[in-house]
């Protein structure tokens, strides 16, 4: 996406240009066990369903991403907690909006204490810029009024705005072909076109289990009341 160069002539400009990377050194790079588990459990949870159905999705977490100089005028490193763009899926050090041909199409931050207003004030603006279609914000330790799980995104005619809620605390999302992302306690989880909860890896394999369990009880059960014995 072709954009003119940022001239600091207002003070939304001015942020643009003088806003910092995100660095490891930074307090808002730390990452909480919370943080890590929102983002582990969505990331397995839209892995799985990307597998079923062939998707082309590029899903990874904490990747620098790299804007060109034609958005901002200056080097500038991001490191979204997770993102999804449509591209092959092999490993990269690092996320070119140049190289890639294009910005990551879905953004998720989670809020910390530490990165709550660069998450909500700073990087709008900076994802706005980069020309990301779909920019979610989980703050699942907010105390203030208003709703955990918000964001922006680009209308039909490709204006930024805030993101209208699909319910409370739910999102549905054009990027991610039409799936809800709902606030579950302090995680974010997916519902499908059916309105079906989706599952991870790990909750797939622990309901098979399950199920197998119930299966071997309910046969011992049988077997005890007619008197079967195994050979």
């Amino acid at each position: 996406m072709n954009r003119a160069p940022v001239a600091a002539n207002s003070d939304i400009e001015w942020l643009l240009l003088t806003t910092p990377d995100d660095t490891e050194e930074a307090p808002w790079m730390t990452t909480p066990e919370f943080q890590w588990r929102v983002c582990a459990l969505l990331m397995s949870i839209l892995e799985r369903y990307k597998r079923a159905h062939g998707l082309r999705w590029y899903l990874v977490p904490e990747l620098k991403v790299t804007m060109p100089r034609d958005i901002i005028p200056r080097d500038l490193d991001l490191g979204p907690d997770l993102m999804m763009a449509e591209s092959d899926d092999h490993e990269r050090r690092s996320w070119n909006v140049t190289i890639e041909g294009g910005p990551p199409l879905f953004v998720l931050e989670v809020v910390t204490e530490e990165s709550r207003r660069r998450d909500t004030e700073e990087k709008p603006l900076l994802y706005e810029r980069m020309g990301v279609l779909e920019y979610a914000i989980f703050d699942p330790k907010r105390i203030m009024p208003g709703p955990k799980l918000f964001g922006f995104r680009r209308d039909a005619g490709g204006q930024w705005i805030k993101w209208a809620p699909d319910a409370p605390n739910t999102l549905r999302s054009e990027a991610l072909g039409g799936l809800r992302l709902f606030v579950d306690g302090d995680r974010v989880r997916v519902l499908d076109h059916a309105g079906e909860i989706l599952r991870s890896d790990e909750e797939a394999a622990d309901e098979r289990t399950t199920r197998a369990d119930a299966a071997e009880a309910e046969l011992r059960r049988l077997k005890a009341r007619y008197g079967i014995v195994d050979e």
